[in-house]
């Protein structure tokens, strides 16, 4: 029996053109590197699982060299899916391949600035001129602002205001390990998590949202406070094989939903910040 999950996200890089403040995946850190296809553990999934929503972020995706294999990988695995997105900060869209849009994938543009905002139009009006962008409201976790990119009637990219977010409880100091201010409650913060259904794939594992998946990477890479070492390390993710009976619980509050308030929202700068903070690494 083919087994059915509401969405997945595919993570291919720890790399990021910008560096906004309170990053939710940490690429304001001075870290970087990008993860190859890994044709192995996703292929595995082929006829045995199938995804409602499929995405490909980062980081930002657009700076993996590896992008365009990560979407044939996807198109493999997923023969004729139609709901597949490449989310991303849009700085960078001269990166995907010319055939982005007759291989039925869409972009999730999150602009990050009002700056990167107007590029992304000129990007559209350039080189999708008869594209028709339709502007909308929906109070989503980052943004109330949208617009809708429309082809012959057909969307092929949604783009959003998204200089507005929840503040991380990470503290990150130049030349210090990081830290955190305090830990949540658990039951708490899985109640108001906006991610909760995000379920993450990052190198050949498969994990219940994104801060699940970056915390083992993140204490592979920095020095971390040893109040919260050992919580941020835990891997609880799980291989191809053990996903069906790991689903059955990727609902459930976990542990390390203390490191997330989901409570207070900033707004980022309106030219997007580049210099990343130097922390101390492993």
């Amino acid at each position: 029996m083919m087994l059915t999950l509401p969405e997945l996200s595919l993570y291919i890089s720890h790399t990021c053109d910008i560096a906004c403040p309170s990053c939710f995946t940490y690429n304001n850190l001075n870290w970087g590197g990008h993860f190859k296809p890994d044709w192995d553990e996703l292929g595995k999934l082929k006829k045995n699982v199938w995804v409602d929503f499929i995405a490909i972020l980062g980081g930002e995706p657009t700076t993996n060299p590896y992008l365009h294999e990560w979407m044939d990988l996807v198109d493999d695995v997923w023969e004729h899916h139609r709901d597949k997105w490449i989310v991303t900060n849009g700085r960078n869209l001269n990166s995907l391949p010319d055939n982005w849009i007759t291989r039925d994938w869409q972009l999730e543009i999150s602009a990050h600035s009002p700056v990167d905002l107007a590029k992304i139009f000129q990007w559209f009006q350039d080189e999708c001129p008869h594209a028709v962008m339709k502007k909308y409201y929906s109070d989503d976790e980052d943004a109330y602002t949208h617009y809708q990119v429309c082809l012959g009637g057909a969307q092929i990219a949604k783009i959003s205001e998204s200089w507005f977010f929840f503040k991380e409880s990470l503290i990150a100091k130049p030349g210090q390990k990081l830290t955190w201010d305090k830990l949540y409650d658990v039951e708490t913060a899985h109640k108001n998590c906006i991610a909760r259904h995000c379920m993450y794939f990052l190198e050949g594992r498969f994990y219940r949202c994104a801060r699940q998946a970056i915390l083992p990477q993140l204490s592979k890479h920095f020095q971390i406070d040893g109040k919260y070492k050992n919580l941020a390390e835990q891997d609880l993710g799980c291989t191809a094989e053990e996903l069906p009976e790991w689903s059955k619980t990727r609902l459930e509050p976990q542990s390390q939903c203390a490191f997330c308030p989901w409570a207070e929202k900033i707004k980022l700068p309106h030219r997007s910040v580049t210099k990343k903070i130097k922390v101390l690494q492993v």
